[in-house]
Formats: structure tokens, C-alpha cells, sequence
């Protein structure tokens, strides 16, 4: 039976084999004073060596997956919005009594810098979301996510939407929506009730909607610059 090689056993392992070496140069040179002047130079710079290792090198590496996180994550929102996203968005904010505002806000330019995206982000904040209800078309809506199922059911398998809790949100509510809409079997005439739950998921749904866009498109412009001419050509309130 195969012995597993544990961290402890390796340490061993390690020290066993320094041992060894030590002890060969020993009895090849016997010259215990070389032996121990560069033992203890050896042991002055290990602490160097450990700062080395966990702060600079770690530090890079780490440095390194952020920036492979925010690549994968921006990817996947970006998919998201030209499948489904930009039209879900565009339909909300049609049936926005306010929407001017947020076209007038939004007007996302490739001269936008930190500072412009810090002013609309927290505009977005203090921003009434507010959808009427009367405009509102639930059996489009769900038509528009039943050709999307599919591919709903692929980003909320895919392990990178966990670590964006945000966006993992939201795509949680559109699916509940999805299923909300599904239970119904007449979406023209829904009792007041029902018709009220699914008006609150709704203004929840076009508030994260807003937020994620808003946040991929600053992502597209720092990591993926090349792309960020397509986002502004599909600006779902420019239209």
C-alpha cells in the first residue's frame, strides 16, 4: 500500500537530505569551520528570504489572480448583457417614468475616466428606480426569458458568478422571475397581489441591472479597452 507524501514527511524529508549533504561535505573536506561560517550565513538570510517570499511574491501572485478574476468576470457579465442583459434593460427603462435622467446621466463616452464613473455610480444611488407598472409587459417578458433559460441555467452553474456577489444577485432575481412568471397561467389578467410582487422584483431587478452595467462597462474600459467602442454603441439608455 502507497504512502501518501504529507507535508509533515516532507519536511522530513527536506531537513534528512540537508543533513546528509552537510555530513558528505564533512567527510570529503573536513573543514567544519567552512561548514558552520556558511550555515549561519544561510540562517541570517533566511528571514530575508521569507519576507521575500510573502510579501513581494505573494503580492504579485496575488495581484496576478485579481486581475484573472476581474478578466473572467468581465467576460461573463459582458456575454450576459449582449444576450439578454442590454434588451432586458432597455425594455425597463422604457417603461420609466424617469428615465431621462438616467440618459442624461449615463451618456457613457470613451473620455469617461474615475471620475466620471464615480459621479454616476453614486447618482445611481440616490436614483429613484421606479417602474410603471402599467407599461409593464409580463408576457414578453417572460417570452424573452424562456428563449434565455437555457443559458440562464449556464451562468448560475458557472463558479465565477460566486465570487461577484452583486451580479450573482441579480441573476438569481431574474431567474426567480423567470419562475414567478412561469407559475401563471394568464399574464393579462394577474390578481393585484401577484401583480405587486412581481412589480417590487421587477424594480429590484432594473436597479441591480443599472448597477451591473454601469460596472461592466468601467471594467471593459480598465482591463478591456479594445471593447469599450461596442459598449457604448449598445447603451441601452443612449437609445
Amino acid at each position: 500500500m502507497k504512502r501518501r507524501l504529507t507535508t509533515t514527511r516532507l519536511i522530513y524529508l527536506m531537513l534528512a537530505l540537508s543533513a546528509a549533504a552537510y555530513t558528505l561535505h564533512y567527510l570529503l573536506f573536513r573543514d567544519l569551520h567552512h561548514i558552520l561560517i556558511f550555515f549561519f550565513h544561510d540562517l541570517a538570510f533566511l528571514p530575508l528570504e521569507v519576507v521575500l517570499v510573502s510579501l513581494v511574491f505573494e503580492k504579485l501572485l496575488s495581484r496576478s489572480r485579481s486581475d484573472e478574476y476581474h478578466g473572467k468576470i468581465t467576460m461573463l457579465e459582458s456575454v450576459f448583457f449582449s444576450e439578454s442583459g442590454c434588451d432586458l434593460l432597455l425594455y425597463l427603462h422604457s417603461c420609466d417614468p424617469n428615465g431621462s435622467q438616467l440618459r442624461e446621466r449615463l451618456a457613457l463616452d470613451a473620455c469617461w475616466g474615475k471620475r466620471e464613473y464615480a459621479a454616476a455610480a453614486a447618482f445611481l444611488k440616490r436614483y429613484p428606480f421606479k417602474i410603471d407598472s402599467e407599461k409593464l409587459d409580463f408576457y414578453g417578458i417572460h417570452y424573452h426569458l424562456s428563449t434565455r433559460h437555457a443559458y440562464l441555467l449556464k451562468i448560475i452553474d458557472n463558479p465565477a458568478l460566486m465570487e461577484h456577489e452583486d451580479f450573482t444577485d441579480l441573476i438569481l432575481d431574474i431567474y426567480l422571475l423567470w419562475e414567478e412568471l412561469d407559475g401563471h397561467d394568464d399574464l393579462y389578467s394577474l390578481p393585484p397581489d401577484a401583480r405587486a410582487r412581481l412589480c417590487e422584483l421587477v424594480n429590484s431587478i432594473y436597479t441591480l441591472l443599472t448597477d451591473e452595467w454601469l460596472d461592466n462597462a468601467r471594467n471593459i474600459q480598465e482591463h478591456q479597452p479594445a471593447r469599450l467602442n461596442k459598449i457604448i454603441q449598445s447603451n441601452p439608455f443612449a437609445r
